[in-house]
Protein backbone atom coordinates (compact mmCIF):
# COMPACT_ATOMS: atom_id res chain seq x y z
CA UNK A 1 0.00 0.00 0.00
CA UNK A 2 1.34 3.41 -0.97
CA UNK A 3 2.02 5.85 1.85
CA UNK A 4 2.68 9.55 1.49
CA UNK A 5 5.39 11.67 3.08
CA UNK A 6 4.18 12.96 6.44
CA UNK A 7 5.19 15.76 8.75
CA UNK A 8 5.64 18.33 5.98
CA UNK A 9 4.37 21.88 6.50
CA UNK A 10 4.37 25.09 4.51
CA UNK A 11 7.62 26.99 4.98
CA UNK A 12 9.20 24.36 7.18
CA UNK A 13 12.96 23.94 6.73
CA UNK A 14 12.49 21.46 3.84
CA UNK A 15 10.16 23.84 2.01
CA UNK A 16 12.42 26.85 2.58
CA UNK A 17 15.47 24.87 1.45
CA UNK A 18 13.69 23.75 -1.73
CA UNK A 19 12.59 27.30 -2.55
CA UNK A 20 16.06 28.71 -1.84
CA UNK A 21 17.78 26.11 -4.02
CA UNK A 22 15.35 26.76 -6.88
CA UNK A 23 15.88 30.52 -6.71
CA UNK A 24 19.66 30.20 -6.61
CA UNK A 25 19.74 27.77 -9.54
CA UNK A 26 17.45 29.98 -11.64
CA UNK A 27 19.55 33.09 -10.97
CA UNK A 28 22.83 31.25 -11.61
CA UNK A 29 21.69 29.77 -14.95
CA UNK A 30 20.31 33.12 -16.13
CA UNK A 31 23.54 34.84 -15.06
CA UNK A 32 25.56 32.23 -16.94
CA UNK A 33 23.34 32.28 -20.02
CA UNK A 34 23.50 36.06 -20.26
CA UNK A 35 27.29 35.93 -20.58
CA UNK A 36 27.57 33.13 -23.10
CA UNK A 37 27.93 33.52 -26.84
CA UNK A 38 24.90 32.66 -28.96
CA UNK A 39 26.47 29.33 -29.91
CA UNK A 40 27.11 28.40 -26.29
CA UNK A 41 23.64 29.58 -25.31
CA UNK A 42 22.25 27.06 -27.80
CA UNK A 43 24.36 24.31 -26.22
CA UNK A 44 23.15 25.27 -22.75
CA UNK A 45 19.53 25.29 -23.96
CA UNK A 46 19.92 21.76 -25.35
CA UNK A 47 21.42 20.65 -22.03
CA UNK A 48 18.52 22.22 -20.13
CA UNK A 49 15.95 20.56 -22.37
CA UNK A 50 17.72 17.22 -22.00
CA UNK A 51 17.69 17.64 -18.23
CA UNK A 52 13.97 18.47 -18.41
CA UNK A 53 13.24 15.19 -20.18
CA UNK A 54 15.49 13.32 -17.73
CA UNK A 55 13.79 14.67 -14.62
CA UNK A 56 10.36 13.87 -16.09
CA UNK A 57 11.50 10.29 -16.72
CA UNK A 58 12.75 10.05 -13.13
CA UNK A 59 9.40 11.36 -11.89
CA UNK A 60 7.39 8.79 -13.87
CA UNK A 61 9.72 5.90 -13.07
CA UNK A 62 9.39 6.82 -9.40
CA UNK A 63 5.60 6.88 -9.69
CA UNK A 64 5.61 3.46 -11.33
CA UNK A 65 7.75 1.81 -8.67
CA UNK A 66 5.98 3.50 -5.76
CA UNK A 67 2.35 2.94 -6.75
CA UNK A 68 2.12 2.00 -10.40
CA UNK A 69 0.45 4.08 -13.11
CA UNK A 70 -3.23 4.93 -13.17
CA UNK A 71 -5.21 7.08 -15.58
CA UNK A 72 -6.78 9.12 -12.80
CA UNK A 73 -3.46 10.54 -11.54
CA UNK A 74 -0.61 10.10 -13.97
CA UNK A 75 -1.61 11.64 -17.29
CA UNK A 76 0.31 14.88 -18.01
CA UNK A 77 -2.83 17.00 -18.13
CA UNK A 78 -2.38 19.62 -15.42
CA UNK A 79 -1.66 23.24 -16.36
CA UNK A 80 1.92 22.89 -15.13
CA UNK A 81 2.46 20.12 -17.68
CA UNK A 82 1.25 22.31 -20.55
CA UNK A 83 3.32 25.19 -19.21
CA UNK A 84 6.50 23.10 -19.02
CA UNK A 85 6.06 21.76 -22.57
CA UNK A 86 5.21 25.17 -24.00
CA UNK A 87 7.98 26.95 -22.10
CA UNK A 88 10.44 24.36 -23.44
CA UNK A 89 9.21 25.01 -26.98
CA UNK A 90 9.53 28.76 -26.46
CA UNK A 91 13.03 28.34 -25.07
CA UNK A 92 14.11 26.32 -28.10
CA UNK A 93 12.40 28.03 -31.03
CA UNK A 94 11.16 31.29 -29.41
CA UNK A 95 7.50 30.61 -30.28
CA UNK A 96 5.57 33.71 -29.23
CA UNK A 97 2.30 32.09 -28.13
CA UNK A 98 4.07 29.33 -26.21
CA UNK A 99 6.07 32.01 -24.40
CA UNK A 100 2.96 34.05 -23.62
CA UNK A 101 1.00 31.13 -22.23
CA UNK A 102 3.85 29.68 -20.21
CA UNK A 103 4.68 33.11 -18.77
CA UNK A 104 1.21 34.49 -18.09
CA UNK A 105 -0.47 31.24 -17.05
CA UNK A 106 2.42 28.96 -16.18
CA UNK A 107 4.77 31.36 -14.41
CA UNK A 108 2.09 32.78 -12.13
CA UNK A 109 0.46 29.43 -11.39
CA UNK A 110 3.84 27.76 -10.91
CA UNK A 111 4.95 30.37 -8.40
CA UNK A 112 1.77 29.87 -6.37
CA UNK A 113 2.14 26.08 -6.59
CA UNK A 114 5.69 26.27 -5.26
CA UNK A 115 4.72 28.58 -2.41
CA UNK A 116 1.60 26.65 -1.37
CA UNK A 117 1.85 23.02 -2.52
CA UNK A 118 -0.33 20.21 -1.23
CA UNK A 119 2.03 18.93 1.46
CA UNK A 120 0.01 15.72 1.85
CA UNK A 121 0.42 14.54 -1.75
CA UNK A 122 4.13 13.68 -2.10
CA UNK A 123 4.83 9.96 -2.55
CA UNK A 124 8.43 10.21 -1.34
CA UNK A 125 11.45 12.51 -1.42
CA UNK A 126 12.01 11.84 -5.12
CA UNK A 127 8.49 13.08 -5.78
CA UNK A 128 9.16 16.13 -3.59
CA UNK A 129 12.37 17.02 -5.42
CA UNK A 130 11.01 16.49 -8.94
CA UNK A 131 7.98 18.65 -8.08
CA UNK A 132 10.23 21.63 -7.38
CA UNK A 133 12.53 20.94 -10.32
CA UNK A 134 9.56 20.66 -12.69
CA UNK A 135 8.03 23.94 -11.56
CA UNK A 136 11.29 25.87 -11.30
CA UNK A 137 12.14 24.90 -14.91
CA UNK A 138 8.99 26.70 -16.08
CA UNK A 139 10.08 29.87 -14.29
CA UNK A 140 13.63 29.49 -15.60
CA UNK A 141 12.57 29.04 -19.23
CA UNK A 142 10.14 31.98 -19.12
CA UNK A 143 12.79 34.15 -17.47
CA UNK A 144 15.31 33.18 -20.15
CA UNK A 145 12.85 34.29 -22.84
CA UNK A 146 12.38 37.61 -21.07
CA UNK A 147 15.87 38.54 -19.87
CA UNK A 148 18.03 36.91 -22.55
CA UNK A 149 15.79 36.65 -25.62
CA UNK A 150 14.07 39.99 -24.80
CA UNK A 151 10.62 38.60 -25.54
CA UNK A 152 7.51 40.46 -24.36
CA UNK A 153 3.85 39.41 -24.28
CA UNK A 154 1.69 40.83 -27.06
CA UNK A 155 -1.23 43.17 -26.50
CA UNK A 156 -3.94 40.50 -26.38
CA UNK A 157 -1.84 37.76 -24.80
CA UNK A 158 -4.01 37.55 -21.66
CA UNK A 159 -7.15 37.02 -23.74
CA UNK A 160 -5.49 34.47 -26.02
CA UNK A 161 -4.10 32.49 -23.09
CA UNK A 162 -7.45 32.35 -21.32
CA UNK A 163 -9.29 31.30 -24.49
CA UNK A 164 -6.73 28.55 -25.08
CA UNK A 165 -7.11 27.31 -21.51
CA UNK A 166 -10.92 27.25 -21.74
CA UNK A 167 -10.74 25.28 -25.01
CA UNK A 168 -8.30 22.78 -23.51
CA UNK A 169 -10.49 22.39 -20.40
CA UNK A 170 -13.31 20.82 -22.46
CA UNK A 171 -11.54 17.57 -23.47
CA UNK A 172 -9.72 17.48 -20.12
CA UNK A 173 -13.06 17.66 -18.33
CA UNK A 174 -14.27 14.69 -20.36
CA UNK A 175 -11.12 12.76 -19.45
CA UNK A 176 -11.69 13.58 -15.76
CA UNK A 177 -15.27 12.34 -16.02
CA UNK A 178 -14.15 9.13 -17.75
CA UNK A 179 -11.17 8.31 -15.52
CA UNK A 180 -12.27 9.79 -12.21
CA UNK A 181 -9.20 12.04 -12.29
CA UNK A 182 -8.93 15.62 -11.14
CA UNK A 183 -6.81 17.13 -13.90
CA UNK A 184 -6.73 20.93 -13.91
CA UNK A 185 -8.72 20.49 -10.64
CA UNK A 186 -11.94 20.36 -12.62
CA UNK A 187 -13.65 17.83 -10.31
CA UNK A 188 -12.36 18.80 -6.87
CA UNK A 189 -10.71 21.84 -5.30
CA UNK A 190 -7.01 21.25 -4.53
CA UNK A 191 -6.01 20.54 -0.94
CA UNK A 192 -3.79 23.57 -0.43
CA UNK A 193 -3.50 26.26 2.23
CA UNK A 194 -3.99 29.25 -0.04
CA UNK A 195 -6.45 32.14 0.42
CA UNK A 196 -6.80 32.39 -3.38
CA UNK A 197 -8.20 28.86 -3.54
CA UNK A 198 -11.73 28.70 -2.18
CA UNK A 199 -15.31 27.72 -2.98
CA UNK A 200 -17.25 24.56 -3.80
CA UNK A 201 -17.77 22.76 -7.10
CA UNK A 202 -18.42 24.14 -9.67
CA UNK A 203 -18.14 27.72 -8.40
CA UNK A 204 -14.49 27.44 -7.38
CA UNK A 205 -13.67 26.90 -11.08
CA UNK A 206 -15.14 30.33 -11.84
CA UNK A 207 -13.11 31.73 -8.93
CA UNK A 208 -9.99 30.15 -10.46
CA UNK A 209 -10.71 31.79 -13.80
CA UNK A 210 -11.27 35.25 -12.31
CA UNK A 211 -8.18 35.05 -10.10
CA UNK A 212 -6.19 33.64 -13.02
CA UNK A 213 -7.11 36.59 -15.21
CA UNK A 214 -6.16 39.03 -12.44
CA UNK A 215 -2.78 37.33 -11.96
CA UNK A 216 -2.12 37.35 -15.70
CA UNK A 217 -2.96 41.04 -15.89
CA UNK A 218 -0.51 41.75 -13.06
CA UNK A 219 2.13 39.69 -14.90
CA UNK A 220 1.47 41.66 -18.10
CA UNK A 221 1.47 45.13 -16.48
CA UNK A 222 5.29 45.60 -16.28
CA UNK A 223 5.50 45.11 -20.05
CA UNK A 224 2.55 47.45 -20.63
CA UNK A 225 4.20 50.24 -18.66
CA UNK A 226 7.54 49.54 -20.32
CA UNK A 227 5.93 49.90 -23.76
CA UNK A 228 4.27 53.13 -22.66
CA UNK A 229 7.65 54.54 -21.59
CA UNK A 230 9.22 53.50 -24.91
CA UNK A 231 6.44 55.22 -26.87
CA UNK A 232 6.81 58.42 -24.83
CA UNK A 233 10.57 58.44 -25.31
CA UNK A 234 10.21 57.91 -29.07
CA UNK A 235 7.61 60.63 -29.46
CA UNK A 236 9.19 63.82 -30.90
Amino acid sequence: MNTKLTGLHLFDHYHCLALSMCIMCIIFILFLGKRLSQKNQTILIILLLSFTVFQELIDYINRYYVRGFNLAEDLPLHICHYALIMSAIALYNKNQFCFEFSYLMGFTGTLIAMLTPDMTDFDNWTSYITFYIHHSLIILFCSWNIFIDKKVPSKYSVVKSMIFLCIVAIPIGLICWKTGGNYMYLREIPNVNNPLVFGVWPWYILNFMIIGVILMIFAYLPFFFMNQDIRRNNTP
